[in-house]
């Protein structure tokens, strides 16, 4: 009995696994057919980052894709720091906002964030902007947009961010918990790697646009384990 409730249990860790991959960016599509050349699973708030980059003419298109958004009472952003700090990384962000409505499609908007007690204000940023546009649908919230870089931009820092709105639908200040505060980190637009805020001082850790390598040895592991543990029953 004791092995038969081990094999289930490794059984559901393979099935809750694959459903993990299945969120991977690599398997999302969007409703407009849009596609991009990199893509990457952010670490912080189950997000998810599309982009194509000319370097030469510094055009940046990216979706930005942020999952759990289950009412319309809640402001959802994406933002590049021009000062390519990660500490702090909100202040200065040039940010791009999108907030769902009760019917139709989000409103997106552009934001300059100059302190930490910013309400999202509508407004111009540092980047020329086109395109921005965003969708609601399956709980999550899509951000597009196509912005231009200076020449010779090759990486720069970028933010994500939710949060709830008031009773007026003024975008009212995050949540500072963990997920929230590593919402940050410096991206090379060309490789796709990533220096993260990792919470463990001032230590940086470097990561792949996919994170497909270490799932799929733990799917490996588990796999083993569990034809080993059934066929010793």
């Amino acid at each position: 009995m004791l092995r038969l409730t081990l094999a289930l249990c490794v059984l559901s860790s393979i099935i809750l696994t694959s459903s993990a991959q299945t969120q991977s960016c690599k398997n999302q599509t969007f409703s407009n057919n849009k596609q991009f050349t990199t893509c990457r699973d952010l670490p912080q708030l189950t997000s998810y980052l599309h982009w194509s980059y000319d370097e030469t003419s510094g055009k940046l298109d990216i979706a930005y894709r942020h999952t759990g958004i289950t009412a319309t009472n809640r402001w959802v952003a994406w933002a590049i720091n021009p000062s390519r700090t990660l500490d702090p990384a909100m202040i200065g962000a040039q940010a791009l906002v999108a907030i769902p409505q009760a019917s139709g499609s989000p409103k997106a908007y552009t934001s300059n964030i100059v302190d930490t007690s910013t309400r999202l204000q509508e407004g111009s940023i540092s980047y020329p902007v086109s395109g921005l546009s965003a969708t609601y649908q399956n709980n999550e919230v899509t951000i597009f947009a196509t912005l231009s870089l200076p020449n010779g931009t090759t990486s720069l820092v970028h933010v994500w961010q939710d949060g709830v709105l008031s009773s007026d639908s003024t975008p009212q200040e995050h949540s500072h918990e963990s997920s929230h505060q590593n919402s940050k980190e410096f991206l090379d637009l060309v490789s796709g790697t990533s220096q993260a805020a990792s919470g463990i001082g001032s230590r940086q850790r470097r990561r792949n646009v996919s994170s497909y390598s270490f799932k799929d040895l733990i799917d490996k592991h588990l796999h083993k384990n569990f034809y080993t543990t059934v066929g010793s029953l």
